[in-house]
């Protein structure tokens, strides 16, 4: 036995909320409950009803079930009807079959009645009642039992919100509306005559399967299987989407060419829904459409950025190695977007890879400006994070450096923000006037806030100060202090014997060199330890509180390093000792003046089973631990792969550990 479900698409991010499929599905619950799940009988026929008839019809070989009530029949039904009527005996004599027949069409007029009279039947689409009917557009939103609905609605998910991303809310709707039509008129030409009623999503989600077969035929579509042979074996692949899609057409195709119109299933509606889904998608990609207008009609109505179809293609071929082809089409859309931010920042850095600097620094440099004037600075930190080492700073002309700097220079910024910003800001210090000199105290506060190099920061004031004249002479009691400041820091340092790799050392890895103790057990203060619990945790951020009930949200950035020990802990009488994990987050390392400060959080307040529910209590801590290195960049200690390889250093006592991580007992909190 073989269960396949598509669970989703690989890698799928929508741009916007999908209020129009969410409408849909939403509107698809409420007529379900309506019309299904409050209705004692929501078909207005019961089986008891049908088999009465069938035992009517019985009563003599003569007698012939109505037409209409044959409809209330499976194709199976009507097989074994007609078997049954062969074998069956005929009456003794004297038997009015005409008073028997009229008496069958009576009660069989009744049950239609019945039918007719719920609200399912009423709103669904049956053909004989012919083209003025209601049911052409409230079918698609009718569904028979639970399974019939989720089936419907599972498939409509992965399909129906990336086109809806794709296509705007207005055009998907009307798409999702004229395809659940043609869908349905596909259904009423096979048979006009027939009272067979007919609901269900499935012939517009077809149709959203066959424009999803062409406009996202190479997004993988993962689908998990369950095989069950005297073993079960279950798991997931995935599958080009239009591979996906062509199959399940491909079976509703054959399906219909062996069993005819006689499944169950409108078979018909399906294939004529996909048939239409395929053909709009291929008008909107013939006519250049999509790109053209409905792209840049959702930019101007929403105000925020939208894809171009086209650099999914470029994208898979730069993926592929035919960088010709990428290059190509990052220009075609050009042509037609010339502020295209994602293709001119691939095209550039494709320059750039190149040796082309010129060009790639000017494609760069334009796609900045138009990012640093969006609402959001997400975008632009992506794309600096993206251009990683080929960004070229010393390339921007200062205005656009400056700008971008204020744009990267932000709370909620990545980790690398804060020394890209400080680049930034130098080479808008290369102008002129006020700019120049505010950029050039930026980038000194920025960089004696990190605590490194200080003389780096000397060299920015030392620039400033000749132009802090004009204009900007009141700037220059602000460089003053920012001198006496970096002086003080770097003759602490000097008295500590800090000596920094600051060439080679990544900048988050410098600032944290600069306030660490070289070894564990190093410092001269006693650490202030707070005692916390974890009450949210996410990539970028936790949310601790303190043991007085004080709470905080805290950057994984803020965390300097991760530290690790086993504890004793008495457990019942004449048992061992149980040991637990104690977990500090080092959020300062101190100065001259003050210690360490660190959150101290016990097992209980990490809050492990809620976050890896089934998992064995040590998996979920490795897990945990792991995450936080990952995404706080945190040294660990003693050392990564000791923590890595779950290798805790065990201590006697708490201030054991205190002692052997910061050299000193606790101070008050």
């Amino acid at each position: 036995m073989v269960f396949l479900l598509p669970l989703g698409v690989d890698g799928a991010t929508l741009d916007r909320r999908p209020w129009v499929s969410v409408s849909i599905a939403a509107l698809c619950a409420v007529a379900f409950f309506i019309t299904w799940v409050v209705p004692s009988n929501p078909g207005g026929v019961g089986e008891g009803e049908v088999r009465e008839l069938i035992q009517e019809t019985l009563a003599h070989p003569d007698l012939e079930l109505p037409p209409g009530c044959t409809s209330l029949l499976s194709a199976h039904g009507k097989v074994l009807l007609a078997q049954l009527k062969k074998e069956a005996a005929a009456p003794a004599g004297g038997v009015d079959v005409n008073a028997l027949q009229a008496r069958l069409d009576a009660h069989c007029e009744s049950v239609l009645e019945a039918r007719d009279s719920g609200l399912l039947h009423r709103l669904g689409l049956v053909p004989a009642r012919g083209l003025l009917q209601w049911g052409w557009l409230t079918y698609m939103f009718l569904h028979l039992g639970w399974m019939h609905l989720l089936g419907n609605l599972l498939f409509f998910y992965v399909v129906g919100l990336l086109l809806e991303d794709a296509w705007g809310r207005p055009l998907f709707a009307a798409f999702y509306g004229v395809g659940g039509l043609v869908a349905g008129i596909a259904h009423f030409a096979l048979d006009t005559q027939s009272q067979t009623l007919m609901v269900g999503a499935s012939g517009a989600v077809a149709a959203c399967m066959g424009a999803f077969c062409l406009r996202f035929a190479t997004r993988k579509v993962r689908v998990g299987y369950l095989f069950w042979l005297l073993k079960i074996w279950r798991g997931t692949f995935g599958v080009p989407g239009w591979l996906w899609a062509g199959l399940w057409f491909g079976n509703q195709v054959l399906d219909f060419l062996v069993l005819g119109n006689n499944t169950g299933v409108a078979v018909m509606a399906h294939i004529g829904g996909f048939a239409f889904g395929f053909v709009a998608a291929s008008a909107l990609r013939v006519t250049r459409l999509e790109e053209r207008f409905v792209a840049p009609a959702i930019a101007a109505r929403e105000g925020g950025w939208v894809a171009d179809p086209r650099m999914l293609e470029a994208q898979t071929a730069l993926d592929g190695g035919d960088r010709e082809k990428a290059r190509a089409t990052f220009q075609r859309i050009l042509a037609d977007h010339p502020d295209n931010t994602e293709a001119l920042l691939s095209l550039g850095r494709m320059e750039l890879e190149a040796g082309r600097v010129p060009s790639g620094s000017a494609r760069v440099e334009k796609a900045l400006q138009l990012l640093v004037g969006h609402d959001v600075p997400e975008p632009l930190w992506h794309a600096v994070d993206q251009l990683g080492e080929l960004f070229p700073v010393d390339r921007l002309r200062p205005g656009v450096a400056w700008r971008v700097a204020q744009g990267m220079d932000q709370q909620g910024a990545p980790a690398n923000s804060v020394g890209m910003a400080e680049s930034l800001y130098a080479a808008a210090g290369k102008g002129t006037g006020t700019m120049a000199v505010r950029a050039l105290i930026r980038a000194a506060e920025l960089r004696l806030a990190r605590r490194d190099a200080p003389e780096k920061a000397a060299e920015y004031l030392t620039r400033a100060k000749p132009m802090a004249t004009g204009d900007a002479a009141a700037l220059a009691e602000r460089i003053g202090q920012l001198e006496v400041e970096s002086a003080r820091m770097e003759a602490r340092m000097r008295d500590r014997g800090i000596a920094l790799d600051t060439e080679s050392a990544a900048p988050r890895t410098r600032a944290v060199a600069a306030l660490a103790p070289e070894s564990p057990g190093g410092s001269t203060l006693p650490p202030r330890i707070i005692p916390c619990r974890i009450l949210g945790l996410s990539d970028k951020a936790l949310l601790v509180e303190s043991q007085g009930g004080q709470r905080r949200s805290l950057s994984v950035t803020e965390v300097m390093a991760v530290a690790v020990g086993m504890l004793p802990i008495a457990g019942p009488e004449g048992t061992a000792p149980r040991q637990t994990v104690l977990t500090d987050l080092v959020v300062s390392w101190g100065d001259l003046e003050r210690g360490p400060t660190v959150l101290r959080i016990p097992a209980a307040g990490l809050g492990l089973p809620e976050r890896y529910p089934g998992l064995a209590p040590r998996e979920a801590y490795a897990r945990f631990l792991a995450a936080l290195l990952e995404h706080s960049s945190a040294n660990a200690l003693p050392d990564a792969p000791t923590l890595a390889e779950g290798r805790y250093p065990r201590f006697a006592t708490e201030g054991e550990l205190t002692a052997h991580y910061y050299g000193q007992g606790a101070a008050a909190a």
